[in-house]
């Protein structure tokens, strides 16, 4: 019988764990074929203390703030009842500012389950924003609360808990910039913020200032553009094999059927056509190896082999009109070697669980969060 069960060992282990653990919730794609480990190492090391559930930066001073005002009032029994209470007011304190997109709580309201707070608990360490390895908790019951936080973080301003925005101020972009320029140094995350760059462009690497981008960065980019363009394949072929048996399954004459099966050959050629052969034929992949064992996220023996056969089969031309049958079983195998007999591609119920599409956006390394990230500073 297998399970999940907490090691207790210290903060930061524990820390590392929810991150892990939160990737299963994370909105930017379904990981159906196993490579969520690449795409999270690769989008640490360009952009640090991200996440997809993250939406708007001034949260990395609002939650110091507000764990500041719970520490400070000694009388007040149940800290983090207290401290929950005041991140539900936030979310009124931000609709009175005429906020209305990145509302963390805006639905749910009182309600919500993940707070502000359990979102960016994890970023804030890494930025040494919050400067110790311990839970929200243990933050509360500290006997100097001041120790806790960077030294210099900005005083927020007054009744901010009941009328707020999410544009920064001067200072406070400056603060988190000098955060950035501090604890992750030289990562692209750090210098697009120095350069004020917020441009409006799709994926990083169609940004107008890769060429400018330092040695290492454009090493990191080029290998994320490579494993999002190539494996995208992968994805939209194992959803053309899922809605040939759903086809089969319930009948040839189903228009809707008919119409994914054609859709996804569509998109499969489309993808084949447009793809630069030269990202497969000059992919170094022991570099992205070496690169994603700088990170906590481990690349197992299988997802590597897998990932090295769909690199040659494509160079073999072997995705091409609806993949051969080499390439359908090298996706299938993998799908049992994941998912064992729940595998969509040998189990009917799971099979009738599919919605039609999953997994199939392109990865883009947590590019739009960064993105409404960098534009709150540049907007300061």
């Amino acid at each position: 019988m297998y399970g999940l069960a907490w090691i207790d060992f210290d903060q930061a282990d524990r820390d590392r764990t929810r991150r892990i653990i939160d990737l299963f919730d994370e909105k930017d794609t379904r990981d159906e074929l196993g490579l969520g480990a690449v795409r999270d190492a690769l989008s640490d090391l360009m952009f640090p203390g991200t996440s997809t559930i993250q939406t708007r930066l001034r949260y990395m001073l609002f939650v110091p703030w507000i764990y500041r005002i719970v520490a400070r009032d000694r009388i007040q029994r149940a800290p983090l009842e207290r401290a929950r209470a005041l991140e539900i007011a936030l979310i009124k304190a931000l609709e009175a500012g005429g906020e209305s997109e990145g509302v963390i709580g805006s639905v749910a309201r009182e309600g919500l389950k993940r707070l502000p707070s359990d979102v960016y608990w994890a970023a804030l360490f890494t930025l040494g924003i919050r400067r110790l390895p311990i839970g929200r908790g243990a933050c509360l019951e500290m006997r100097d609360p001041t120790a806790l936080w960077a030294a210099n973080l900005p005083a927020p301003e007054e009744e901010f808990l009941t009328r707020t925005t999410f544009r920064l101020r001067a200072a406070e972009a400056d603060f988190l910039r000098d955060r950035l320029r501090l604890a992750t140094p030289g990562t692209l995350y750090c210098d697009l913020a120095e350069a004020r760059d917020a441009a409006e462009c799709d994926t990083i690497w169609s940004h107008p200032a890769r060429a400018g981008f330092s040695a290492q960065n454009r090493i990191l980019v080029a290998q994320a553009e490579r494993f999002s363009r190539l494996m995208q394949g992968a994805a939209l072929l194992y959803n053309l094999c899922l809605a040939e048996r759903a086809r089969a399954l319930h009948g040839s004459g189903a228009e809707q059927g008919e119409a994914r099966v054609e859709d996804y050959r569509t998109r499969l050629e489309d993808w084949r056509t447009e793809l630069d052969p030269g990202l497969a034929i000059d992919w170094d992949l022991d570099a992205l190896w070496a690169l994603c064992m700088r990170t906590i996220h481990r690349v197992s023996h299988p997802t590597r082999q897998f990932v090295e056969s769909w690199r040659d089969l494509v160079l073999k031309g072997a995705a091409a009109r609806g993949g051969n049958a080499e390439a359908r079983r090298l996706i299938e195998t993998r799908e049992r070697r994941l998912k064992g007999g729940k595998a969509r591609l040998c189990n009917d119920a799971a099979l009738a669980r599919w919605g039609g599409a999953s997994g199939v956006r392109a990865l883009t390394f947590r590019w739009h969060e960064t993105r409404a990230h960098l534009k709150d500073l540049a907007d300061a």
